[in-house]
């Protein structure tokens, strides 16, 4: 056998050697997280530590390891792995860092998961997670300026991501702006449907509406000028003055009736003062608000997003007002 034939022959065995290795790693990575995504945490380590006895390199098992020790409080070992992997160049480095960042949150370290969280929105600026756990971080830190900053941005990279419209309802509470609020939690609703989240932002929303009902004696008489809030301020006295007015004509126990009321008014009250500003509040909530209401869908969308609180009625309501509610469903489709 001549020498070129062997040395083939040798390296064609080390790549098969080699393929079989990939192999073995992957198999052990694949079990690992189908254990994992059970929550069989235990299991799923034992599996991603072999997976690394194979192939130490294999970023995506130090990942997994860091996730699940993370959501077991290990914060420890949830660091030490996180930083592994962003070590390299790789697809999983913003998931490590915001893993770091939460690291560092479960040990109450807020200057060094601040920092690293700052790291991720330096390095991954389109990324609407890095932004939403910086603003997390700042709303934390009671910072509620730079963590409205933080939220915007990540709502302008991704409008769909519900969590960025919870927190920022909570952040624009904490800075006194009631319907900011009110329209972040309005968008949450019809994101996101029956979870713990959907029942504390409905009832938000309903303390909210309760709170505006008031017969005004006392207060202040409001000046209107030319400053970029004055729309808010507006639609505010608007509907503090109207409800007041109706409010008392429902039962006490027609709660649902009552939301869908204060749902129209707000909407109405933003179509008719509505100034066309293009500023991020306007883009991403008032536009679609005055839109949805303009072409008669407030009391639809008033009753979906009530569906988490009231379902049993809700579901009258529709079978009563099929044509509408479906009307409402298919211009939502091509929004």
């Amino acid at each position: 056998m001549n020498r070129f034939l062997i040395q083939v022959m040798f390296f064609f065995g080390v790549a098969i050697a080699v393929s079989a290795q990939d192999n073995m790693a992957e198999q052990l990575l694949a079990e690992g997280i189908k254990y994992s995504n059970e929550g069989s945490y235990k299991r799923a380590i034992g599996f991603f530590e072999d997976a690394l006895n194979v192939d130490e390199k294999l970023n995506r098992a130090k990942y997994e390891l860091a996730y699940i020790y993370l959501q077991t409080g290990d914060s420890e070992k949830a660091a030490e792995y996180s930083r592994e992997v962003m070590k390299s160049d790789d697809s999983l480095k913003l998931e490590a860092t915001l893993i770091l960042g939460a690291a560092y949150d479960q040990q109450n370290e807020s200057k060094k998961s601040l920092k690293t969280y700052k790291k991720a929105v330096k390095e991954f600026p389109e990324s609407n997670l890095a932004q939403f756990n910086l603003g997390l971080r700042y709303y934390n830190n009671r910072n509620w300026d730079e963590a409205e900053s933080c939220l915007t941005k990540s709502l302008t990279i991704d409008k769909s991501y519900p969590g960025s419209h919870f927190l920022l309802a909570h952040i624009m509470l904490n800075k006194g702006e009631t319907v900011k609020s009110m329209l972040s939690l309005y968008y949450f609703l019809l994101l996101e449907q029956d979870t713990e989240r959907t029942l504390d932002a409905y009832e938000i929303l309903e303390e909210l509406w309760k709170s505006s009902v008031t017969n005004l004696e006392g207060e202040k008489v409001i000046s209107i000028n030319s400053s970029s809030n004055d729309f808010y301020k507006i639609v505010d006295f608007d509907i503090k003055i109207k409800t007041a007015t109706y409010q008392g004509n429902f039962e006490p126990s027609d709660r649902l009736n009552v939301f869908s009321e204060n749902t129209n008014l707000l909407f109405d009250v933003i179509s008719r003062n509505y100034d066309a500003k293009l500023g991020f509040w306007e883009l991403t909530y008032v536009d679609f608000f005055k839109e949805l209401h303009d072409k008669g869908f407030s009391n639809s969308f008033a009753y979906y997003v009530s569906n988490s609180s009231y379902r049993p009625q809700v579901l009258v309501w529709l079978s009563d007002h099929y044509a509408e509610f479906n009307s409402f469903i298919n211009w939502m489709e091509l929004q």
